[in-house]
């Protein structure tokens, strides 16, 4: 469980308030916690077989970071993308609704152990109120796509939305990592 909690630490502890943040390093550390989250969900794996279900999504998110990595890092990013064709808005608009499937996924593989855990009563500690963190991930949801609203319609709110996101993302890899026995 350590390896999946550092890996969802990774994907969630990010330095810039940015919506779509363009940077190779944040897309590094994203690629680095999947993979850890990978890890981590097949040593979980062999006392919990239906976590083998969760396991595409995070390898698509693997090969997800390394994408944009590289875009990132060859200057091609969603913003730096020139949109002067209309090849090219279809591009950014489709690398734009990919990174933000790609924002939403973790909350998805988040669900899923979520209700593993709550379904096998040798996994919790004396707290036994999992569907909390459940309600938590909702949301998160909710926060993600009004940062990406505020994005659009109001840049800089935007800003705040996305520090209490990252607040509460951290806040939540703390009180889950305190709740659930470690494997």
């Amino acid at each position: 469980m350590q390896l999946f909690i550092l890996g969802v630490l990774l994907v969630f502890a990010k330095l810039n308030l940015q919506f779509l943040d363009t940077g190779v390093f944040f897309y590094a550390t994203n690629t680095i916690g999947y993979i850890l989250i990978y890890f981590g969900l097949r040593q979980l794996h062999r006392s919990l077989p239906s976590l083998k279900r969760i396991q595409p999504f995070v390898i698509f998110m693997v090969f997800h970071s390394i994408g944009f990595a590289i875009l990132n890092g060859t200057g091609n990013s969603i913003a730096t993308i020139p949109l002067s064709t209309g090849l090219a808005t279809v591009l950014v608009l489709g690398l734009a609704l990919l990174a933000v499937v790609g924002m939403l996924i973790i909350f998805y593989i988040l669900h899923k152990l979520i209700m593993t855990l709550r379904n096998e009563e040798n996994y919790l500690s004396t707290y036994s109120r999992m569907r909390n963190f459940d309600k938590v991930l909702g949301l998160f949801i909710f926060l993600v796509v009004l940062t990406g609203v505020l994005f659009f319609v109001l840049p800089a709110v935007s800003n705040v939305s996305m520090l209490l996101l990252l607040v509460g993302e951290l806040l939540f890899i703390f009180s889950f990592s305190t709740k659930v026995r470690t494997v």
